[in-house]
């Protein structure tokens, strides 16, 4: 339990530092939004060109991989949606609000910094193939309904289609995979001014991004259906694993590290802008609640996983 301990703890000790310190205004709640874009557009991307341009490029997809991913975090999706509307009779758009939750993880702030403490030779691979799931494939598909069922109009999601099209091929951390990927399939390094440059803002992303999480959670005031937040924290921490680790079981050729990489990152709580998604929709107090508690729990259900895993 100690070595459990040791990988966890450091995380939500950063998470709960960010917390203090911006209750306290050591650190400014107006400059979270500016440590924020700085963890999304230098740090990561560092984290993503360093690490992938010196993979083999076949290493870097592997479609059961992709699959398994997609699997549990569609199955997220749909089974809150119909939930929340077939047992809570709550409203379609509410229950697209709440799948969306249930689907995205935060890999990028919590999951892949506990990935790197937890495995010696954390591989980048995993962490660039859950960004190409989650930012093609689970974004698009809950944004879509989301604005299809808020709206009720015919072209709203075509609408939302090239959105999100234009937001994924503005993401910092998207681009800075396929620059890896193309770097790695032509062989190019980076000099080396340049290279220690990068390491030394990838060596920032895991902290800064902890300490961003805790001062975002500052104000939050639990609101909202309070059984609505307990499926939707149940489901992104225990349904979403499992689906994962049921499907794992089809590919057991599979690397270990790969497989405890889509386990982990499937056990993280949601996105850190969950909240100002829901704003759109009239629903930011209760996935800002939501997001405090699923991230609070977490700090159990992540540690219950890694002990099962030791």
């Amino acid at each position: 339990m100690d070595v459990v301990l040791n990988i966890t703890a450091p995380i939500f000790f950063l998470i709960l530092l960010g917390f203090v310190g911006t209750k306290y205004q050591l650190l400014s709640k107006d400059a979270l939004p500016a440590l924020s874009k700085f963890v999304l557009y230098f740090a990561l991307p560092s984290v993503m060109i360093t690490k992938i341009s010196s993979l083999d490029l076949r290493a870097v997809v592997d479609l059961s991989y992709m699959g398994v991913y997609a699997l549990g975090g569609l199955t997220a999706f749909f089974l809150t949606l119909i939930l929340v509307k077939g047992v809570l009779k709550e409203s379609w758009s509410n229950g697209a609000v709440s799948g969306i939750g249930a689907m995205m993880p935060n890999s990028s702030f919590i999951g892949f910094p506990i990935l790197l403490q937890y495995l010696d030779n954390a591989p980048a691979q995993a962490f660039a193939m859950s960004l190409v799931v989650e930012n093609i494939l689970f974004l698009p598909v809950g944004l879509i309904l989301i604005e299809s069922l808020y709206h009720q109009e015919s072209g709203v999601g075509r609408k939302v289609l090239l959105n999100v099209a234009k937001r994924i091929a503005s993401n910092p951390i998207i681009l800075a995979v396929f620059t890896g990927v193309i770097m790695s399939l032509l062989g190019v390094s980076l000099p080396n001014f340049m290279g220690g440059g990068l390491e030394l803002l990838a060596s920032a992303a895991a902290p800064c991004a902890l300490i961003v999480i805790g001062g975002s959670l500052v104000g939050v005031v639990i609101r909202g259906s309070k059984i609505r937040t307990a499926l939707v924290a149940s489901v992104k921490l225990v349904i979403f694993p499992l689906v994962v680790f049921a499907g794992l079981q089809a590919f057991p050729a599979m690397p270990f590290e790969l497989k405890v990489s889509a386990l982990l990152f499937a056990a993280m709580p949601m996105f850190s802008i969950y909240p100002i998604i829901g704003e759109t929709y009239g629903q930011r107090s209760f996935c800002a609640s939501t997001l405090l508690i699923t991230t609070v729990l977490s700090f159990f259900s992540i540690s219950a996983l890694l002990f099962i895993l030791n």
